[in-house]
């Protein structure tokens, strides 16, 4: 098996099934999180958890962050490695039945999010954006746009590391949880191959 296969392989088990790509995404959010408390904000069962975090724990996307005593057992509390999201490199790695398996379930969350924010006035803060845009990209624009915003993702990340470095535990100072959702993709009319390099052909521009 070369690199390649190596790494579909991994991620197609990690985020192949869906509770580990909502257990992932829990314990990012919340920073850490033991299967305990996986088990009840997910409403799964704790056997269940326990397991699935097993599987991203010997895959390399949880680690052990500390262990607590609690009840006279010992409760294990896991953070997320590495970035919560994939580069051009590592996405390009993946088969495309995985690419769209794994996107289908982000963008689900995503809407999921979205939608629970807008009943609840998550965009009325200044702030906030909500922006759509179509474009018409040569090769070379495709991938300086997913090249941009890869980039602006570490910036995010790097932004969000600031911000908890300044954290001073003693003081009371109040965060505001957000969410960061960045979607570039071939349009359905224009997605005609597997990766969706080819369609029909594009419409005359109007001067």
């Amino acid at each position: 098996m070369d690199s390649s296969d190596a790494f579909d392989a991994k991620v197609l088990k990690a985020l192949g099934h869906p509770l580990r790509m909502r257990l992932l995404t829990f314990v990012t959010e919340q920073g850490e999180a033991s299967p305990v408390e996986m088990s009840r904000a997910l409403d799964q069962p704790l056997a269940m958890v326990s397991h699935h975090t097993r599987v991203l724990r010997d895959l390399g996307y949880l680690e052990l962050s500390r262990t607590q005593p609690r009840r006279g057992a010992l409760e294990h509390f896991y953070r997320a490695t590495g970035s919560p999201f994939l580069d051009d490199e590592h996405w390009e790695l993946l088969a495309v039945p995985v690419r769209r398996r794994v996107a289908a379930q982000l963008y689900r969350q995503v809407l999921r999010d979205a939608a629970a924010a807008g009943q609840r006035g998550g965009f009325d803060l200044p702030g906030a954006h909500v922006a759509r845009m179509v474009l018409d990209l040569d090769e070379r624009g495709w991938r300086d746009l997913s090249r941009a915003v890869l980039a602006f993702l570490k910036r995010a990340e790097a932004i969000q590391a600031r911000s908890d470095a300044r954290h001073d535990p003693d003081r009371d100072e109040p965060s505001r949880r957000s969410e960061l959702a960045v979607l570039h993709f071939a349009r359905a009319e224009r997605a005609g191959s597997p990766d969706g390099s080819a369609g029909p052909p594009r419409p005359p521009r109007l001067p």
